[in-house]
Order: C-alpha cells, then structure tokens, then sequence
C-alpha cells in the first residue's frame, strides 16, 4: 500500500504544483509494511537534506522517542525513510534549491 506525503515548508514557498509532484513521487516510492497496529495515529516526520543535483544527502526521522519506543511506528518511520532515498534525485525546481535544501515532510499512511 501506499501513503500520503505531506510537507511544510518556510515563508517563501514552493508552488502548489511542485509540492503536489514531489509528494506523488515520493508517494510511488513508499511502500507501508502489513500488519502495523493503529496506523490512524501514526504520522512520520522526516528532515531530509538535499544537495543542488536534488539528490538526497541525509533523512532523519524527527520524533527520536516513538521511534526507540513503539516497534509499528519504527517499522512505518524507515518505510518512510527508504521511500525518500529509493526517489532520489527529487522532482524539484533546481532555481529554488535555497527553498527545499532542508525540508520535513509528514508522511501519513493509508487507512
């Protein structure tokens, strides 16, 4: 199955458009593991680092705590994660790169 990818990112903004094509790669890339109870409440931030080439340098997922705590959760964050890199180079706009350099991106599963 495949999930939902959100994203936030400061004042000045990327295109409604090219926010809605990177969240569709990134959503072709992502594969939910079966069987993880209480997804409705699972929500994975990732921090991800870009290079100019919008290659990915770094994800990390930002809640530390859940993550070392809740086996379904870790198993969804590192979904998450490996979606992220397995889509590296992103589809984004290489004139704005001072824009999605270093970005979070909420990652919501499907119910």
């Amino acid at each position: 199955e495949q999930g939902l990818a959100t994203s936030r990112f400061g004042e000045r903004e990327l295109s409604r458009g090219e926010i809605d094509a990177l969240r569709r790669q990134i959503q072709s890339c992502w594969i939910v593991p079966a069987g993880i109870q209480s997804l409705d409440d699972m929500i994975v931030t990732l921090r991800i680092q870009l290079r100019p080439d919008r290659t990915v340098q770094d994800v990390a997922i930002v809640d530390t705590h859940r993550f070392g705590s809740d086996q379904g959760f870790r198993a969804l964050a590192e979904s998450a994660r490996r979606a992220v890199e397995r889509c590296s180079p992103l589809n984004l706009p290489p004139d704005k790169y001072s824009l999605w350099r270093d970005i979070q991106m909420n990652f919501e599963p499907p119910l």
